[in-house]
């Protein structure tokens, strides 16, 4: 004989059943999702998602004016420019400067510089400081020289701009 309501303690306790098989469901993916993201936390803490260094440091400057060589320190920035220009130069102003807060401000190389055509002319800017120039950190930099070709009557002054991207070198 059936009791009164017996159908109803069946009834609940299938769908008892099918909330615990969820529920167990469920908690076996957010300790599956937990350890992803545990994982995942431990690679981005060692610098495994680091794509900065990864890319190519580069230096670049119009035709005129090819970029052999370039150093980044922490108190220092050096290039090396190849005169292209065809005739010698006379380099009256050397800048460089970046976006970051305060901007990179280093001691120029006094000027005027004589500059031969087809030679090399290192620029070394010293005693920098600010700019986010940290060790083995990634620096971008903007350079603007300002010169004139002594050949020229009227010694019109002409402005050339470069970038230069890499990482700072440790001490």
């Amino acid at each position: 004989m059936s009791v009164p309501g017996e159908h109803l303690t069946e009834a609940w306790q299938m769908t008892a059943r099918r909330g615990q098989a969820a529920l167990e469901f469920l908690t076996t993916y957010a300790w599956a999702f937990l350890v992803i993201m545990i994982t995942l936390g431990a690679l981005y803490y060692f610098g495994i998602f680091d794509f900065s260094k990864y890319i190519p440091e580069k230096c670049l400057f119009p035709s005129q004016f090819s970029c052999i060589d370039f150093s980044l320190q922490q108190d220092s920035i050096s290039l090396k420019l190849a005169n292209n220009a065809g005739e010698s130069l006379s380099v009256t102003s050397v800048e460089i400067t970046n976006d970051a807060s305060p901007p990179v401000s280093c001691t120029a190389p006094s000027v005027p510089l004589s500059w031969a055509s087809g030679t090399a002319l290192d620029i070394n800017f010293t005693s920098c400081s600010g700019g986010g120039l940290l060790p083995r950190e990634r620096f971008d930099a903007r350079a603007r020289i300002l010169y004139y070709a002594p050949a020229t009557a009227s010694h019109p002054t002409h402005q050339i701009s470069g970038k230069i991207s890499g990482r700072v070198l440790s001490p």
